[in-house]
């Protein structure tokens, strides 16, 4: 029997699943969904410890519903206990809860949210190293002599035996004798996919790489709150010399962005007009408490979202480019007319599934990154229309809302950093002035700083 891949989903999801069921069967991995393959009257649970049982591969649908099924639960119990390899593919761009958070430690993710096209093959290719295609089918059966009539000459019977039994000893003894000794120096190929099933899963927390990528996301920046946001997880780190010498410049370079340009006076008023003077935005902002110090916990979300930060700027570049597509009249892009008086623009197909694509709204907002139903989802980056307070928003969104680690830039200088949940500010985070100063941190609920915490 053709060992299938079983589709762990919500019944919520039935057309996300049914469409990564159909892209699968297309490159030859036959699926198991109990939507479909349940028959009637079949008791439903049965059928699935069976299907779990039989399969060669489950894919788990990762979604905000998924995140609240017991069933979906049950189903990950039955694949552990079945030594079932399971690749968790997440359709919404949402962490975890904890239960899920442990079953699903050692895994790494495939979003469909950003690109179905890419993670449909990476999936594929995941699952030809994990099953490849045809693995599990039956044997080719030798054909059966035909039946003698009664009373008939049994004597080719026994021939055809004999010559079964011959053939059968001779391929059991070419597949059990020794292989032949290999030349001085050369050792038998490894097959690929036992190469790729035997490499080491990569480091799921390297700290080398979770150091370079925090100083990628901000090795670039004008903000010297980024810089200190390194330098303070990071003090002899790799890259702390580079850091040190960039803020050095930047301290430089401040007083002469932000001076406000002298009246012409004579030459001994000088010394009285190059003294600092308060800007509006200054005598606006609180004055900072606490210095540059961040917490400990405070400071791992600061990583966090600059990280968030990185991807979305990424994801919006790639957005920009589809965009192009659409507005040109590209062949499978498009342009289409969102909720009010929005417009959507990018790849048709991934109009309602989720993809890259870019929102422009009335108001003179306009929106960068994952899409899906006319709403922001995914990676991406807002930009706020003149009138807002904000400027930016940018990193992780759920359903037009921001909903993960994410950076928000203020107007008035002043940066907001940390978790978010619905659109406002929940879990760890700081607000920053312009120059960096921590203005206030902690954790944070409904917007408001619940508990405030000082620097280490």
């Amino acid at each position: 029997m053709t060992r299938k891949v079983f589709l762990s989903y919500s019944s919520k999801d039935q057309k996300i699943a049914a469409g990564i069921c159909a892209a699968l069967e297309s490159r030859g991995h036959p699926c198991w969904m109990s939507s479909r393959d349940v028959k009637p009257g079949e008791n439903f649970q049965g059928a699935i410890v069976r299907a779990i049982r039989d399969a060669g591969v489950m894919v788990m649908v990762f979604s905000s519903n998924a995140n609240n099924s017991d069933e979906i639960k049950k189903e990950m119990a039955l694949a552990s206990q079945c030594k079932l390899m399971v690749i968790p593919v997440r359709a919404e761009n949402v962490l975890p809860s904890e239960d899920f958070t442990y079953e699903l430690a050692t895994r790494q993710w495939i979003d469909m949210f950003n690109d179905w096209d890419s993670a449909i093959d990476q999936l594929g290719r995941q699952i030809d190293v994990a099953m490849p295609a045809g693995e599990g089918a039956p044997p080719p059966v030798a054909a059966t002599p035909a039946a003698v009539p009664k009373g008939g000459n049994r004597l080719p019977l026994f021939a055809g035996i004999l010559t079964l039994l011959l053939v059968g000893g001779a391929a059991a003894f070419w597949l059990t004798r020794p292989p032949p000794p290999l030349p001085p120096r050369q050792a038998p190929p490894a097959p690929r996919a036992a190469m790729a099933q035997s490499a080491p899963p990569p480091a799921a927390m390297d700290p080398v790489k979770l150091e370079s990528d925090l100083w990628d996301s901000v090795k670039d920046s004008d903000d010297a709150a980024a810089l200190r946001s390194y330098l303070a997880q990071y003090p002899d780190g790799m890259f702390a010399a580079a850091a040190r010498a960039k803020l050095a410049v930047l301290k430089k370079a401040a007083p002469a962005r932000t001076a406000p340009i002298p009246p012409a006076a004579p030459a001994k008023s000088e010394p009285a007009a190059s003294q600092p003077q308060a800007t509006p935005a200054s005598t606006s902002a609180p004055t900072p408490t606490l210095g540059t110090a961040l917490n400990a916990q405070v400071q791992q979300a600061v990583n966090m979202a600059r990280l968030a930060e990185q991807r979305a700027r990424a994801l919006a570049q790639k957005a920009e480019v589809i965009a192009s597509q659409a507005q040109s009249g590209a062949p499978g892009f498009g342009v289409r007319n969102g909720r009010g008086a929005s417009r959507w623009a990018g790849r048709l197909a991934a109009e309602h599934t989720g993809g890259l694509g870019m929102i422009t709204y009335a108001n003179g907002d306009r929106y960068a990154g994952g899409t899906r139903d006319d709403e922001r989802f995914g990676m991406g980056v807002f930009t706020g229309a003149s009138n807002r307070i904000y400027r930016e928003r940018v990193g992780q969104f759920v359903g037009d809302e921001l909903d993960g680690y994410a950076v928000v830039y203020r107007r008035d200088g002043r940066v907001r950093i940390g978790q978010w949940k619905n659109g406002v500010m929940s879990g760890y985070g700081a607000l920053l002035d312009g120059d960096g100063g921590v203005l206030e941190q902690g954790l944070y609920a409904d917007d408001k700083l619940a508990t405030p915490m000082k620097g280490n």
